[in-house]
């Protein structure tokens, strides 16, 4: 129950747990009630018992102290017919008990009395000795009676009897009237209390609304403006509902001057990468034209000037591709240096498999490409350079012997549109799943899992996610029992060119 009442809404809470108390409280209400009016009910034909039972007493000491036409009392014990008496109200019942016996009795129905039927004198014959308290008795082919017994003459007892009927019934309908009151009481106060929590709610639906929609926000270094804001007539900080729209305006102003200033410190270090790249390249030009200059005059120089001279040109080289990778980064970053085009991925991929079986031929270099051309719209020399890191890396990271599989399947609609799937996999020794969700990171290199070849600046893989991102697609990468896939996804946005071209024939 625990759970359930925490999973369920602040609404249901609320409207569950008022309409509870309320009908606590109805509930005790109208038993106080009922049982207050039966308490006053049985009082009343109390009364009315009691008054009944004197007048039947005082009768039979009135008739035994009177002289009869003789002159002579009556003789002990003697009583004349008790449907003769008068003075009982209608429903009324008296009988007098001789010797355990009931000798006579009457019941009093609408002016007449008439003796009681045998069940009902077997019932009252079978009553307790007289006692001070009434006692409630239902007499067969009567009714439920209040019944007294009051001591006469020597052993003999008299009992008078009132109906509980017509309070009874009046108390029933009473009852019927309260539960009903109450009932209609609970239902208004549940339909008036969800009305009220769905009013004072409202605000917070509203706050919640704002929050969801700022989830759904696309925010990145490029897009960090965040303009939706909780109302102001639902910031009121004296209210608890005001006081939450209020700090989470605050958080999301808070927030947005955060994503500009980590935005405005991307700018500044990708506007740093591009500058501090264009000036290194001049001096790593003139270094590398220097050293090849004077080594054309190796025959003069020393062995070890000359393998000094050596060693600074391919330093040189490897400074010279680093700063293009960080150019080439910046420029992808800015969404540059892209010349889209209709390209036919099929051909890319069969180059790019060649050019690494030729740089690696100790590997099992493997293409699966449909026999026609599939054709993307994006930059031909980026996707080949897309390609061939992903070859590059399966190379550099896997020992020889190692096979690499590059699968390429599109699945286009009559349209036109669809997507194409690259896969680069192969059979070394994987990448720590640790390792995977930053394994597109800049300056990340899988040392913990893969074997390390001088000279890499772990940013092959960063330079293809971008390529592919800035392509619209999406690059993924995923390690199972030594297995490593790469996996490229491109949009099939092909013109109409391509479409016409798309089934040709491969030269």
């Amino acid at each position: 129950m625990k759970r359930t009442w925490k999973s369920w809404s602040l609404r249901r809470q609320l409207a569950v747990g008022v309409s509870v108390v309320v009908a606590v409280a109805l509930a005790t209400f109208g038993t106080m009630a009922i049982l207050t009016m039966r308490s006053s009910m049985l009082g009343m034909i109390d009364a009315q018992l009691s008054g009944a039972a004197d007048g039947f007493s005082k009768t039979v000491t009135k008739y035994r102290s009177t002289p009869l036409p003789t002159g002579e009392l009556p003789p002990p014990g003697a009583m004349k017919p008790l449907t003769f008496v008068m003075g009982q109200a209608p429903g009324n019942v008296i009988a007098l008990i001789q010797n355990g016996r009931v000798v006579d009795s009457a019941h009093f129905v609408d002016g007449e009395a008439e003796p009681l039927p045998p069940a009902a004198v077997a019932a009252i014959e079978d009553l307790p000795p007289p006692g001070a308290q009434p006692r409630t008795v239902q007499l067969p082919g009567l009714d439920w009676y209040r019944m007294v017994s009051h001591p006469g003459d020597g052993d003999e007892i008299l009992v008078t009897g009132v109906s509980r009927s017509p309070a009874w019934v009046a108390m029933v309908r009473a009852t019927a009237v309260v539960a009903g009151m109450t009932a209609l009481a609970l239902v208004i106060a549940a339909l008036f209390t969800v009305a009220i929590v769905g009013l004072a709610l409202r605000p917070l639906r509203r706050v919640a609304a704002t929050a969801a929609e700022v989830a759904t926000l696309p925010l990145d270094r490029d897009n960090h403006a965040i303009t939706v804001r909780v109302p102001a007539g639902d910031t009121d900080p004296r209210t608890e509902v005001g006081l939450v729209g209020d700090t989470l305006n605050r958080l999301l102003d808070h927030v947005e001057h955060a994503l500009a200033d980590v935005a405005a410190s991307d700018r500044r270090m990708r506007q740093f990468v591009t500058d501090a790249s264009h000036e290194l390249r001049t001096p790593l030009a003139a270094i590398h034209g220097y050293a090849q200059l004077t080594r054309q005059d190796s025959s003069v120089l020393p062995e070890t000037t000359e393998y000094s001279l050596a060693r600074i040109e391919a330093e040189t080289q490897r400074m010279h591709a680093l700063v293009a990778d960080l150019l080439l980064l910046a420029r992808l970053d800015e969404g540059q240096d892209l010349d889209t085009d209709d390209v036919n991925l099929t051909e890319i991929v069969v180059d790019a498999v060649n050019d690494a079986a030729v740089s690696a031929p100790a590997h099992h270099w493997s293409v699966e490409a449909p026999d026609g051309a599939v054709w993307v719209r994006g930059d031909r020399a980026r996707l080949h350079q897309t390609l061939a890191n992903l070859l590059s890396n399966a190379r550099v990271h896997t020992p020889a012997g190692t096979t690499v599989t590059t699968t390429l399947v599109a699945e286009t609609s009559e349209d036109g549109t669809g997507h194409v799937e690259l896969t680069v996999t192969d059979d070394g020794p994987g990448i720590d799943r640790e390792l995977l969700p930053h394994l597109f990171e800049r300056f990340v290199r899988a040392d913990k899992s893969r074997s390390r070849e001088a000279g890499s600046f772990g940013l092959g893989l960063s330079i293809a996610a971008s390529i592919v991102e800035a392509h619209g697609g999406s690059v993924s990468a995923d390690c199972d029992s030594g297995t490593t896939t790469f996996t490229v996804r491109l949009p099939a946005r092909l013109s109409a060119a391509a479409v016409t071209a798309q089934y040709a024939p491969m030269v």
